[in-house]
């Protein structure tokens, strides 16, 4: 059964399975979560003492020392309990570049706790930065700006056009080939001058005669 302090405060023991310099790095992020949670330990003393003394002597600059020392506690506090959500947990899951990324923000964070964390942080931003560089493919180089030529695609002229067919010459005496209809008309044979005629009419074009 896991107890409270366990998840607000991370583990200092690193998953077997780390590389090297990423189990320092966790290190060092154990350390700045520890030193976030002393420093929201001091501000509150700082800020019960200054605000104690303004009670009992005054001064406004005593007041406002004293609000500002709660107001770092409160920023102390709540980065050591990101910190291990953000930093620490996902150097435990593997997510080494999330870290990486997120150590930034609490570094910047960390000059409210009188630069202790912020230097701690440094290091593990170092120590995993280190890491994914040696995990990188061998032989990976990325291209410098300017490096890169882009080849233009050579010209390949259009086809020709096909040669026309020729037709083979009509032999003597052939009929023409007709047209091929795909309706034709019924035909009538005139019985007098034998001429054909559409079958819808009733005589002949040519002679008259009736159908």
């Amino acid at each position: 059964m896991s107890s409270p302090i366990g998840s607000i405060i991370a583990p200092s023991g690193a998953p077997p399975w780390l590389p090297r310099e990423v189990a320092e790095g966790r290190r060092f992020a154990w350390w700045a979560q520890i030193m976030f949670f002393l420093m929201a330990l001091v501000w509150f003393i700082v800020a019960l003492v200054l605000i104690t003394l303004y009670v009992a002597d005054g001064g406004a600059w005593r007041l406002a020392m004293g609000m500002f020392g709660f107001f770092g506690m409160l920023i102390c506090g709540f980065a050591g309990l990101f910190l291990k959500k953000t930093v620490i947990d996902a150097i435990d899951q593997g997510r080494f570049h999330d870290a990486k990324n997120d150590t930034l923000i609490w570094i910047i964070i960390g000059l409210f706790g009188f630069v202790l964390p912020s230097l701690f942080l440094i290091l593990t931003y170092a120590k995993v930065g280190d890491a994914l560089v040696a995990q990188a493919p061998v032989g990976y180089a990325p291209y410098a700006p300017g490096t890169v030529a882009v080849q233009q695609p050579a010209y390949v002229p259009p086809p020709a056009p096909p040669a026309p067919v020729q037709q083979p010459p009509a032999q003597p005496g052939a009929q023409p080939a007709q047209a091929y209809h795909a309706h034709q008309t019924p035909m009538h044979r005139c019985k007098n001058c034998n001429v054909q005629f559409p079958d819808f009419m009733h005589s002949c074009p040519n002679c008259g005669a009736p159908k």
